[in-house]
């Protein structure tokens, strides 16, 4: 079991927009958002270990107006990876490769709002996805370690305001039930 955290690359932040006699506001555009997770693992085999990631990544909160008219915007937005890791069975330092799918969720919430009366908007959707990867874990105690790793990933359907590629960068800890180091 894992906890990580990290940076996405190319998940596209929320952004608000207003348009009142063709002057245009938005949002600003943000390209590199945080992100937290947990990932589970077993080794299934000498060198194949199957995984588990799920991660929330922090899409933000948006605003625009022009004079009495706003917009506001907020998602939760949550990536499921699973697949298949090759990974060096039992030294201190373990490099691996992992190649997978998942699913990328978004809930978005907001409002337009004009001198203060406002209507919700709502709305959701996912996306399917290839994953791909690697990095390097190393034990720095008996049955804990840490994981330094990259995943990218390949969107089965273009996003909104966005492309069908993107990555995270991850940083975590881990704790293993057995240890394997010899």
């Amino acid at each position: 079991v894992a906890v990580n955290s990290g940076v996405s690359i190319g998940i596209p932040a929320v952004r608000a927009g207003v348009t009142v006699n063709n002057v245009v506001a938005l949002s600003p555009d943000k390209t590199v958002l945080p992100t937290v997770g947990v990932d589970a693992s077993v080794r299934a085999w000498k060198w194949f270990v199957p995984y588990a990631d799920f991660n929330f990544i922090d899409t933000g909160k948006a605003t625009a107006a022009i004079g009495s008219v706003t917009s506001t915007a907020q998602a939760t937005t949550f990536l499921f990876t699973g697949g298949m890791r090759v990974m060096r069975a039992t030294t201190r330092f373990r490099p691996y490769l992992q190649v997978g799918g998942g699913l990328l969720h978004q809930s978005l919430s907001g409002s337009l709002a004009v001198a203060g009366v406002g209507s919700p908007l709502t709305g959701s959707g996912s996306i399917n996805l290839i994953s791909y990867g690697g990095g390097i874990q190393f034990h720095t105690a008996h049955k804990v370690g840490m994981d330094i790793g990259f995943e990218g990933y390949r969107f089965l359907s273009p996003m909104l305001n966005g492309g069908q590629n993107a990555g995270a960068i991850k940083v975590g800890f881990f704790y293993q039930t057995k240890s394997s180091v010899e």
